[in-house]
């Protein structure tokens, strides 16, 4: 008798992805764009094979670290190595931020974390004109949401602690960065009062 197993053709893989990822993001305000959600598809295709993913060591195989991948890019020898570094860190800082919270908070590292190392290196992107700077600067200014939309077309359920969204507005009321205030909005939270300077 044959076991019956579900499998996902890698030819339907994008297929599968983007109906999720399109179901996910049905309540998104403004929705992503079209280039956006390809991207994201392609994202989620790439690091689907673990080969792409996970980094071996003398214990096995691990998480990447994104200090190390921040660390490569800013001392890259050239720009084009430093940003393909810095997209790197930012897939990865989505990608683990939305599928590994759980393993990652256990070991001390919170949301923000991912928040500002893959914002960040999107956001330089888009300064750059990298790739689309249209879906890099998409991808900074609404990366917490983009965790959540990840998380949900993947069945996994994340959700923004008031701990954690008091720590991302604590951070723009002293910086005013503009940056963290699209990632604020991108959760819903408005910034209408002033940032305090320092």
């Amino acid at each position: 008798m044959q076991k019956s197993t579900t499998l996902i053709a890698s030819n339907n893989l994008n297929e599968w992805f983007k109906d999720r990822l399109s179901d996910a993001s049905r309540n998104s305000s403004p929705p992503l764009s079209e280039n956006t959600l390809v991207y994201l598809v392609k994202l989620l295709v790439f690091y689907s094979d673990s080969r792409h993913f996970f980094e071996a060591n003398e214990h096995g195989l691990s998480l990447p670290t994104l200090a190390f991948i921040y660390r490569d890019a800013q001392e890259a020898k050239t720009t084009s190595q430093k940003l393909i570094n810095l997209r790197r860190l930012g897939d990865l800082s989505l990608f683990i931020g939305s599928l590994f919270p759980d393993k990652l908070k256990r070991a001390g590292i919170k949301k923000d974390y991912f928040i500002g190392m893959g914002g960040g290196a999107y956001s330089t992107l888009a300064e750059y004109s990298y790739g689309d700077p249209q879906v890099f600067h998409e991808l900074s200014a609404r990366f917490p949401r983009l965790l959540q939309i990840i998380s949900a077309a993947c069945h996994r359920e994340l959700q923004f602690n008031a701990e954690e969204i008091f720590a991302l507005l604590q951070r723009w009321q002293a910086s005013g960065d503009d940056l963290l205030k699209r990632q604020l909005l991108s959760l819903g939270i408005s910034t209408l009062q002033q940032p305090r300077m320092q």
